[in-house]
């Protein structure tokens, strides 16, 4: 059995399968989240309940001095990162033996940021991808040891690709793990920095539905893009916030195209908006301030046939 230890600083639930399998395999030495991630901290609380596996919960001014406390207390010899908030210096990712890794749930460096599922999700790419590369002295620049991907489905949310590729990661981590036993250097390649791109922190203006320049596959990738973490793909009618959740392009087009935004119908199941180029979508699921509901309840609010979408 492999003897490592490793610190694990993560901060969402696509370290979870990491986390269950370094239990099991009794490599897990501590676990590291940030104060912020609430939610998370008792996801993972209730993970490890009955262990001797301590939690550290450690905040922008102190972080730095609990790892390097944690590195040393309890023999770490692999740093591994997953979604982790704070950049690591140098005097932290330098002190386990056989090195820092950041599990980035992207290609690199074509999508460096903070928030890479959905810059792939909303770009339509063909596939999403993870990347294992080593920790240095900036966010997603280090050199890559592992990558892969996989198919990104018309129906895949946020939500399903962060669980996709969560399991994907864990698989990752134990072909890391597998590697250090070895007696050599762990092989990488340098990023190409001419190839870099970087997607900040998405804004309002990213996530809301711009009717007269998008088309309906671009409101579906923008969808589901935002399902389940912001509740749907914002759009606005009569001074009200619609998020639009879930929905459909319908094959045929309009035999006489309205203005991109219009409420053209409501069936039994959906709402019918039209689109650029005469497309139309078929909206099932939609989120309001009065809960997450069928579309057709709308009408019950007071939307009819005929209202456009700002």
């Amino acid at each position: 059995m492999n003897e490592n230890k490793l610190i694990l600083l993560c901060g969402s639930r696509i370290a979870l399968p990491v986390m269950r399998d370094l239990v099991f395999y009794k490599q897990l030495g501590v676990v590291v989240i940030p104060e912020h991630c609430t939610e998370f901290i008792q996801q993972v609380q209730m993970l490890l309940k009955d262990m001797s596996i301590p939690i550290l919960v450690v905040n922008r001014k102190n972080y730095v001095m609990e790892l390097e406390k944690a590195v040393k207390k309890y023999s770490i010899s692999i740093g591994l990162m997953a979604t982790f908030t704070y950049k690591l210096p140098a005097s932290v990712f330098r002190l386990p033996s056989k090195g820092f890794y950041n599990l980035h749930p992207g290609p690199l460096p074509g999508y460096r940021g903070p928030d890479p599922i959905f810059q792939q999700i909303r770009n339509q790419e063909p596939f999403v991808g993870i990347t294992l590369h080593r920790v240095d002295e900036d966010f997603d620049t280090g050199a890559v040891v592992l990558f892969e991907r996989i198919k990104l489905l018309d129906t895949d949310t946020y939500g399903t690709v962060t669980t996709k590729l969560s399991e994907l990661s864990s698989r990752m981590v134990n072909t890391l793990i597998k590697m250090t036993g070895f007696d050599f250097e762990i092989p990488s390649r340098p990023q190409d920095q001419a190839l870099a791109k970087y997607f900040p922190r998405q804004g309002a203006s990213d996530i809301t539905i711009d009717w007269k320049n998008m088309g309906a596959a671009t409101i579906i990738a923008l969808m589901n893009a935002c399902n389940p973490w912001n509740k749907g793909a914002v759009a606005q009618l009569n001074n009200k916030i619609i998020r639009l959740l879930e929905g459909d392009k319908l094959a045929e087009k309009l035999n006489k195209p309205q203005e991109p935004g219009t409420i053209i119908n409501f069936t039994d199941h959906a709402m019918e908006i039209a689109c650029l180029n005469g497309e139309c979508l078929s909206i099932r699921i939609i989120s309001v301030d009065e809960g997450i509901m069928s579309a057709i309840r709308l009408l019950q609010l007071g939307i009819i046939a005929g209202n456009r979408f700002q």
